[in-house]
C-alpha cells in the first residue's frame, strides 16, 4: 500500500504566554493602547518567524517513489499577529488624528483641564443626565463646545489620572448649550440609559476635585 507524503512541521517546545491586555475605558483602549498592543503583536510575530519548520515526505511505494499531494494548504500565524498590529496602529493613528483636529496647536494645558471643572457654578442630576451652570468667561457657544470635543479628543491618547471621574469619558455623551449675560446652560445626556448613574456620579465627582487636580498628564 501506498502512503500519502506528508508535511510535517517542528512546533516549539514552550507556547508563548499571551500579552497581557491594556485596561482601556469606557471608550476603548486609547491611542497609547492600541500602540503597545502593536507592538506586542510585533514580537509575537518575531518569535512565530523564529520557530524552526522542517518537511519531510513519508516514502510511498518503494518502487515508484512518493506520490504527488494531492493539496497543500498553509497557515501562518506570525502573519496573523502582523495584520493585528497594523489593526491596532491604525486605530492609534485615527485617534491621534482626530485629537489634531479637533485641538490644532493648543497649548496642553488648555486641553487638559475640562471646562466643565474650569468654569462650572452649580448643577442638578434630571432622569436623563445632569444640567449643569458654568460661568460666562467659558466662551461663545462655538468656543465652548471646540473646547469640550478638545478635551474628549485628548482623553483618547493616553490614560491619566483623572478620566475615571471625567463625565466627557462616556461613551454616546450629548451636550446641549445655551447660553445669556449671566451664565451658560449645559444640557449633558448619555445614550445608554443605564449610564445615566454613572454620568451623574462623574459630573458630581469631578465637581469636588480641585482644579489642579484636572492637571495631571
Amino acid at each position: 500500500m501506498r502512503l500519502l507524503p506528508l508535511l510535517l512541521t517542528a512546533c516549539a517546545t514552550t507556547a508563548l504566554p499571551p500579552p497581557s491586555q491594556p485596561a482601556g475605558g469606557p471608550r476603548g483602549l486609547r491611542a497609547s493602547e492600541h500602540r503597545e498592543v502593536a507592538h506586542d503583536q510585533d514580537e509575537l510575530a518575531r518569535e512565530q518567524r523564529s520557530f524552526p519548520v522542517r518537511s519531510q515526505l513519508v516514502p510511498g511505494d518503494p518502487t515508484t517513489g512518493p506520490r504527488p499531494m494531492p493539496w497543500f494548504r498553509s497557515w501562518d500565524p506570525a502573519a496573523d499577529h502582523e495584520r493585528r498590529a497594523r489593526v491596532h496602529r491604525s486605530e492609534a493613528a485615527a485617534l491621534e488624528a482626530d485629537h489634531a483636529d479637533a485641538c490644532g496647536a493648543r497649548e496642553l494645558s488648555q486641553v487638559v483641564t475640562s471646562p466643565l471643572t474650569r468654569h462650572r457654578m452649580g448643577g442638578w442630576n434630571t432622569s436623563a443626565g445632569v444640567v449643569v451652570y458654568l460661568r460666562p468667561q467659558a466662551g461663545t457657544a462655538d468656543t465652548l463646545l471646540a473646547d469640550l470635543r478638545c478635551h474628549r479628543a485628548w482623553m483618547m491618547l493616553a490614560p491619566t489620572g483623572t478620566m475615571d471621574d471625567c463625565p466627557l469619558d462616556l461613551p454616546g455623551v450629548r451636550v446641549d448649550a445655551r447660553g445669556d449675560e449671566g451664565s451658560i446652560t449645559l444640557v449633558i445626556s448619555v445614550a445608554d440609559p443605564k449610564l445615566v448613574p454613572e454620568l451623574q456620579r462623574r459630573v458630581a465627582k469631578q465637581a469636588e476635585q480641585p482644579r489642579e487636580a484636572q492637571h495631571e498628564h
